[in-house]
């Protein structure tokens, strides 16, 4: 990994610590869930971590993107159950 990752794209990491922040924590409430993608939101926060370790501006970035494309699959996922569970309650007939 120290072959790609590399001190490049200068950012102010002081100001980017909320948005890290926020978008580790929304990661991690996502691998509470049961789903068996839960690869993803963890390559995304080890992603974010060795940007932050090598102050790499281009790789937070593109993890931040990875994050957010893994937060739209886990709400996916999320809305299919729902819409799912929505469907066989109309179903149910129970006692």
């Amino acid at each position: 990994m120290e072959v790609f990752i590399r001190p490049r794209w200068p950012t102010p990491f002081q100001t980017t610590k909320r948005l890290v922040g926020l978008t580790i924590l929304l990661l991690a409430v996502t691998l509470i869930a049961p789903f068996p993608f839960n690869i993803v939101p963890t390559l995304a926060i080890v992603l974010i971590s060795f940007a932050y370790l090598e102050e790499d501006g281009i790789l937070l970035c593109i993890s931040i993107l990875a994050a957010i494309f893994s937060l739209l699959i886990t709400a996916g996922t999320v809305m299919a159950t729902v819409r799912t569970m929505g469907f066989l309650e109309g179903l149910w007939t129970g006692p």
